[in-house]
């Protein structure tokens, strides 16, 4: 997290809490997901818009399934692979070089105990702007 540079207080207590609890809800998840789409261009530099499809289409997909399992009143948690964790999960489920794994998801039941940071307030006359 040092190298993020982050100098918003309550952002740093939020990621130091955060990542550990990625990782333990992943290994005490009673499901994990590993959402897949077939990327035929580079990502980042895509030969059209349309090259971008699947991209934009596994994020509604992974978005519905969240919607779906709270409406079910289970939790879900996201984790967006760091490192050679793709890889990792791509030699061990044996999936095919041409297809990506934008996240990880574990969904389960919601712990009792959990903890719910303070998030900063933000008047969006200040923040959304038009024309301008």
């Amino acid at each position: 997290m040092k190298s993020w540079n982050l100098a918003d207080e309550n952002q740093k207590r939020m990621y130091s809490d955060a990542i550990p609890k990625q990782c333990r809800m992943l290994l005490d998840a009673s499901c994990v997901i590993l959402p897949l789409f077939r990327q035929k261009t580079d990502l980042l530099r895509p030969k059209d818009l349309s090259a971008l499809n699947a991209f934009a289409s596994i994020w509604c997909c992974i978005e519905n399934i969240f919607l779906a399992a709270t409406a079910e009143h289970y939790a879900c948690a996201l984790r967006i692979p760091l490192g050679d964790e793709q890889e990792y999960a791509r030699q061990a489920m044996n999936f095919p070089a041409e297809y990506v794994m934008p996240c990880f998801i574990a969904i389960g039941k919601p712990a009792g105990n959990a903890i719910y940071h303070i998030q900063n307030e933000h008047d969006l006359t200040e923040r959304v702007h038009l024309n301008g």
